[in-house]
């Protein structure tokens, strides 16, 4: 039985899942390194909720590995492969190494042969869902020669996994090429409601697509795609980039994903989730003001 759980990075994920996973199994020693935690500004509140749920704060890399039977990388999407060869120094032996980031089947295979090349084992998570909606019973896709072991030892954290047959990047061509559709469908909505509000025409838009498209509420969906974009755009147009490498690897020509990264980045660029935090909304209007608030801001 796993005793032992080591993650690199605490962003939202990595806190999600290592909260939820604290408390159903309280006894389990977890361990967390973020390359953060030795700034003066970020580090210490990560740190500081990290401690108020129980985790353990190493002072770097290494440490984690002396800890840990399992250790979940769970970084950000252009940091994977630089978080994997930081980490393959202290890489004991054996030792299973999850990568739980979004990123072509490319950028998995390369983290593999830097981790697998120290005696460790890598298997590849795709993450099927948004994270804080499910803490650490996201549901996650794995694969590799090890997947069907790290299966097993996270099954026993509560953590909802499925080994797959093939080796790494079969998990993560799934997730990307579903992400096409749905990072893809939240920037298409995004753009056609700024598009519909300026001008004048929301009403007439979503009820016409209603009526086209029946058995879905468009106005609820919109509602609820539009609040998590304004959000986590920043870490989408990041993974529809990744999306856009996975179909250049498959030799197709990725004009759609590379525009809704395009379009995502935008609304990031306008320090759209700062506003979005602090205004709370949850309906369409409330993601055309905070856009509109936004835009001021930058202009000013």
């Amino acid at each position: 039985m796993t005793k032992k759980l080591g993650i690199v990075g605490f962003g939202e994920a990595a806190e999600g899942i290592a909260s939820g996973v604290r408390e159903v199994r309280p006894e389990l020693q977890i361990m967390v390194w973020d390359i953060l935690f030795p700034t003066a500004d970020k580090g210490p509140p990560m740190k500081a909720r990290a401690a108020e749920k129980g985790i353990l704060v190493a002072d770097g890399p290494a440490a984690i590995f002396q800890h840990a039977d399992i250790v979940l990388s769970a970084v950000t999407t252009d940091q994977s492969l630089v978080a994997a060869k930081q980490c393959a120094h202290h890489i004991a032996p054996g030792t299973i190494f999850v990568d739980l980031n979004s990123t072509s089947p490319g950028k998995k295979r390369a983290v593999a042969e830097v981790v697998n090349e120290r005696g460790g084992h890598m298997v590849e998570a795709a993450v099927m869902d948004y994270v804080p909606r499910h803490g650490h019973r996201v549901p996650m896709v794995l694969a590799g020669e090890k997947a069907s072991v790290a299966a097993e030892q996270l099954s026993e954290l509560d953590m909802q996994v499925t080994a797959i047959e093939g080796g790494v990047g079969q998990a993560s061509t799934i997730k990307m090429v579903r992400s096409v559709f749905m990072k893809g469908l939240s920037s298409i909505l995004a753009e056609c409601v700024l598009a519909a509000d300026q001008a004048g025409i929301q009403e007439e838009v979503l009820t016409s697509i209603n009526k086209t498209y029946t058995g879905i509420d468009w106005k609820q969906l919109t509602a609820k795609a539009l609040t998590s974009t304004a959000l986590h755009a920043g870490r989408r147009a990041g993974e529809m980039r990744e999306c856009s490498e996975t179909l250049r690897e498959l030799g197709i020509d990725p004009i759609m994903s590379s525009a809704s990264a395009d379009r995502l980045q935008s609304l990031a660029d306008l320090g759209l989730k700062n506003i979005a935090e602090n205004s709370g909304s949850d309906t369409i209007e409330g993601f055309l003001e905070n856009v509109k608030e936004a835009k001021n801001k930058s202009l000013t």
